[in-house]
């Protein structure tokens, strides 16, 4: 007199593949977020040290023609490359200084950053 309804095997293999697309959207949307956050890391600290180079080279308050310096240094438990550009301006007496950073062992600019020094 009861009859039983039960799922066709076509419903259950339907939302078996929803329930898949679902989880393969998530752990996507998870990755992302996980590299996004590294990236992010990257270049917030690369940004640091860019102005930090800047800042040292105000603070020694010497004056030189167009030169470049490197140089390495240690943040947030990573090495980090960075080169520092001095080039003439059309005004004598101020020079741009331009800095690149650079993850150690890797070619990629994570950062740059531009500032000017007057001449005293």
């Amino acid at each position: 007199m009861f009859r039983q309804k039960a799922f066709t095997l076509l419903e259950v293999m339907i939302a078996l593949m929803v329930i898949v697309i679902s989880l393969v959207a998530i752990m996507d949307s998870a990755s992302n977020s996980t590299w996004r956050a590294s990236y992010l890391q990257e270049k917030t600290i690369a940004g640091w040290i860019a102005q930090n180079q800047i800042a040292l080279y105000r603070a020694k308050k010497t004056w030189t023609s167009a030169s470049n310096s490197s140089g390495q240094v240690d943040m947030a438990s990573r090495e980090w490359e960075w080169k520092l550009s001095i080039s003439k301006t059309d005004d004598p007496l101020l020079r741009r200084l331009d800095v690149e950073v650079y993850l150690d062992n890797d070619d990629a600019i994570k950062a740059t950053a531009t500032g000017f020094i007057g001449k005293l």
